[in-house]
């Protein structure tokens, strides 16, 4: 069975689909399972504005190592959170 086959096929079962809902929802999946495949997505596109830039904002104060918080320090403070 060739490409051109199989899509007529796949094109000939949504086009026996009457119901509204079901198409809308077949749309969905269609629309993820395409778009999953060819992108190759870091998901940036999928954050909203204010996301992306509280993420630049983060990313940007790691930059400066005045920032940075020893392991052993969070370690510690972790562990008294954990109770242990």
């Amino acid at each position: 069975m060739s490409n051109l086959e199989i899509k007529g096929g796949i094109l000939e079962l949504i086009a026996s689909i009457d119901d509204k809902e079901t198409l809308f929802e077949l749309r969905k999946l269609i629309n993820e399972f395409v778009g999953n495949r060819l992108k190759d997505s870091d998901y940036w596109e999928e954050l909203t504005h204010q996301e992306q830039s509280e993420l630049t904002a983060a990313i940007k104060e790691s930059e400066d190592e005045s920032n940075h918080i020893d392991h052993e320090e969070v370690m510690k403070k972790y562990k008294k959170w954990l109770g242990k």
